[in-house]
């Protein structure tokens, strides 16, 4: 299977980051093992837990801050976690509202935490990468960059058994020769965003539900972080309400499928390589 059926047939459906962005409180592990590789795609025989690294597909740009969509389609992404309180309590939320969003995870937080991230996985949502511990990519080398996106990869696919399909560069710090070679050995597309709240630094629920709903349009990609308690609560205020005006919510990789296939894309819900468990609402 290659990269662009791998892209249409392995998508979540339903359904940024600036200075200031802080990493999750420091955690200890949660049980569980990591399940199996996912079949459906090869192994890498230096990093047997991911799939080889592959271009990306015809029709996939290098970088998206927004999608020409045929409908009223955005995304809604959470960066930073998982957060171990915070990410269950939005899951809740957006379970009870069938919305369906797209968490960039920190390698770290990911593997202290896996339990939160095959719940997101299991819900539906679209899990990507967002680096190992969060430093600005572009005053690193192609070394480092390589060791922070390859660590998490890995790891997020040691956790659910899905790999990521894109990755977003922390603060937005990126270069555009670096995009070049990440689309060039990871497949990623670099995902920034169009909508900003500040979520980081204006701790106000009122302000960030402000801000999203006067920027939320069809095509958005809409910037928030699940590391901050703030944010969580803004969401009942938000999402619910930018539904009502019509607006659907779906995985970025899908917002970028619809726009680089047309209105007729083929779009399907992805799965693990094995089944995962159910989470009621309060639990992991």
């Amino acid at each position: 299977m290659n990269r662009r059926q791998l892209l249409l047939s392995a998508l979540p459906l339903a359904a940024g980051l600036m200075p200031g962005c802080s990493s999750a409180p420091k955690k200890s592990a949660l049980p569980g093992p990591p399940l199996p590789p996912d079949p459906r795609r090869p192994l890498s025989p230096s990093f047997a837990s991911g799939p080889v690294p592959t271009s990306l597909p015809q029709g996939i740009r290098f970088s998206y801050s927004s999608c020409h969509v045929p409908g009223p389609f955005t995304a809604m992404t959470y960066d930073d976690g998982p957060h171990p309180s915070l990410t269950p309590r939005l899951l809740d939320m957006l379970a009870q509202w069938n919305l369906k969003a797209t968490f960039f995870l920190i390698g770290k937080n990911a593997a202290a935490y896996p339990r939160i991230v095959q719940r997101i996985v299991a819900e539906g949502h679209e899990v990507a990468n967002h680096s190992w511990d969060h430093p600005a990519l572009s005053k690193l080398s192609d070394a480092a960059v390589r060791s922070q996106l390859r660590r998490t990869h890995d790891t997020i696919f040691q956790a659910c058994g899905v790999a990521s399909l894109c990755y977003r560069p922390p603060y937005g710090a990126i270069t555009a020769a670096q995009k070049a070679w990440i689309a060039r050995e990871f497949g990623y597309p670099t995902i920034m965003w169009s909508v900003d709240p500040n979520d980081w630094r204006d701790r106000n629920a009122g302000i960030v539900s402000s801000r999203i709903r006067a920027g939320a349009r069809a095509g958005a990609i809409i910037l928030a972080h699940d590391i901050h308690a703030t944010t969580v609560a803004a969401m009942p205020s938000t999402l619910p309400p930018l539904q009502q005006r019509g607006l659907r919510f779906v995985s970025v990789a899908s917002l970028i499928t619809m726009e680089a296939s047309g209105p007729n894309a083929g779009l399907a819900m992805a799965t693990p390589s094995q089944p995962i468990t159910s989470y009621a609402p309060g639990t992991y």
